[in-house]
């Protein structure tokens, strides 16, 4: 960030010049205020790019989709003028560190933090796609950390530099390919057509970055890393387990195995609302990047140096090495806890119970050395009477977890037998031959199986409409013995019952409840039967909940369980 100099221009369009935020090889990013004194980032080409007609025409298609995507989750388009004489866009200027910046200055993330941020990615591209995007440069970099959650920024500007006769490929006219290696998709490194999954196949990789510092797929030269990219297993041993499956599924080679950005955030579950939703370190840069943008408003000398956000290029500069941080002061509690009760033994394998016990937040490690040894779910703590995921830890034979208001969801069985055992979960077209749902949706399929989990989701469409009706998802744990499994489904299980209101007399499954509330749905209800859960939302007119309970026992029955 520095000042813009003598030869620089004052204004561009009706945005008055205060400095420049970055330099890149197909133009620059200008800090700018608007006539009502909001900053915007300005984007403007170099003279060379804006001399071809050809990239004006790709420039201004570009625009035109970027001004269709929601600003909740990238920079929000302003203005633009593709025809100026020196093209431009300007966008409102998002304050907050790239994702990369953090990692780098702060050191990888905890489980919390990462899945909050899954969710944040997984949102910000079903945006994206929504209006015919795809983004072909999803990296940290592009990644930033705003006070009010994640912003996807430069959305797909470098496809500009297409030529026509290369159609949707990925090549520049020069040979090279769009985007950064070690995020790229398989396909985007073989320059084959890409669609919204190679985005989701960049998200995958950049969770891994997140808990290790290094894309999964980062070789010692650029050609190793597409190779690597294309044809190589990642290791995600770092990667706890609780989020493990998802990211396997985010990077399969083929494209179609990939979940869509809303199976995405219906397999990762809700986040809890928080108000300081990231690590101390991000605040702390906030604080630095604003002190810098002061020193520039104010005429005085900007030393502080802007997260590289919004370039034209692929890949942004080199930055210099930030100035080492003062010590972080300890971060405050939102709001304060209960008295920590002692941890209760971890409850004996035969009968399961849904039930959680309860331990202060001090009972988990902010950033553990080594991943839990056992798959754990670990969102951010939620807020007294909100549904979320909850902490949860299975370490040395003790289950801790935190949660505020967390209850017991016990059998509605009587136990005396082990628990019900399920080794795989049918894909939908066989899982769903007894539901009595009409309006399948067959594209929308989803099927994934890991060593540790398998998933099925199916939705249902109301005739005519792009509404959906329905929603089914099963979820299996397996990898351990029948009794591991069916106590690590309990303890996810149990951690999102928070909040919910129980399901009771179903006369079948050991556990059940009823979401309290759901924006899509008019009724969701979740019952967990051994190491399954199925998962049913409907949408109608007037009561659902009948309708629910039968298709959720023809759900369970559909699912083949392990006789021997």
């Amino acid at each position: 960030m520095k000042h813009v100099g003598p030869d620089g221009p004052t204004h561009v369009g009706p945005f008055k010049v205060a400095g420049v935020l970055g330099q890149g090889g197909m133009g620059r990013v200008l800090l700018c205020a608007g006539p009502d004194g909001r900053l915007v980032a300005v984007k403007q080409v170099l003279t060379h790019y804006a001399d071809d007609a050809g990239f004006r025409a790709r420039f201004r298609r570009e625009v035109v989709a970027s001004r269709k995507v929601s600003g909740a989750y990238t920079a929000a388009v302003m203005d633009a003028d593709p025809d100026a004489p020196t093209p431009w866009l300007a966008s409102v200027f998002v304050a907050g560190p790239s994702l990369g910046a953090v990692v780098k200055a702060d050191g990888v993330l905890s489980e919390a933090v990462v899945h909050r941020l899954a969710a944040g990615l997984a949102s910000a591209l079903a945006e994206i796609h929504r209006a015919g995007l795809v983004h072909r440069d999803l990296k940290p970099d592009n990644v930033l950390l705003a006070e009010d959650g994640v912003r996807v920024i430069d959305l797909g500007i470098a496809r500009a530099t297409e030529d026509e006769s290369e159609g949707e490929t990925g090549l520049t006219r020069t040979g090279w390919v769009i985007g950064s290696p070690a995020f790229m998709s398989p396909e985007q490194a073989e320059s084959k057509p890409l669609t919204p999954a190679s985005d989701v196949f960049s998200l995958g990789s950049m969770l891994v970055m997140a808990f290790t510092g290094s894309s999964p797929f980062a070789g010692a030269s650029t050609l190793q890393t597409l190779y690597d990219v294309v044809h190589s297993t990642p290791d995600l041993s770092a990667v706890p387990a609780g989020l493990r499956g998802i990211v396997e599924q985010c990077l399969a080679k083929d494209p179609a195995a990939r979940p869509t950005p809303a199976q995405l955030l219906e397999l990762l579950g809700p986040v809890a609302p928080a108000g300081l939703q990231w690590p101390p370190a991000v605040y702390r840069m906030l604080a630095a990047q604003r002190a810098d943008i002061d020193g520039l408003l104010s005429g005085g000398t900007a030393t502080a140096v802007a997260p590289p956000e919004q370039l034209l290029e692929p890949e942004p500069e080199p930055e210099p090495e930030p100035e080492p941080e003062p010590e972080p002061a300890p971060e405050p509690a939102p709001e304060p806890e209960p008295e920590e009760p002692e941890p209760a033994p971890a409850p004996a394998p035969e009968p399961v119970r849904d039930e959680v016990a309860q331990a202060g937040p001090s009972a988990v490690p902010a950033r553990p050395d080594t991943p839990p040894t056992e798959p754990s779910a670990t969102p951010p703590r939620p807020a007294p009477g909100l549904r979320s995921r909850t902490v949860a830890l299975v370490a040395a034979g003790v289950l801790v977890a935190t949660g505020v208001g967390v209850g017991a969801y016990a059998l509605d069985r009587a136990g005396g037998t082990g628990p019900a055992a399920y080794p795989d979960v049918p894909a939908c077209r066989e899982a769903t031959r007894n539901l009595q749902l009409t309006g399948r949706e067959s594209k929308e399929d989803f099927h994934s199986t890991t060593a540790n989990q398998a998933h099925t989701m199916c939705s249902w469409y109301e005739a005519g409409s792009t509404r959906r009706s329905a929603l089914v998802r099963w979820d299996v744990k397996r990898g351990g013995d029948d009794a591991a499994n069916a106590r690590l489904q309990q303890v996810g299980f149990g951690a999102d019952a928070a909040g919910g209101r129980r399901a009771n007399n179903l006369g079948f499954g050991d556990g059940a409840y009823w979401d309290s509330y759901n924006a899509e749905w008019t009724c969701v209800l979740s019952v967990r039967q051994g190491n399954l859960v199925v998962r049913v939302g409907l949408y109608r007119s007037g009561g659902c909940e009948d309708k629910a309970k039968a298709v959720a026992k023809a759900a369970l029955a559909a699912v083949p369980a392990d006789t021997g």
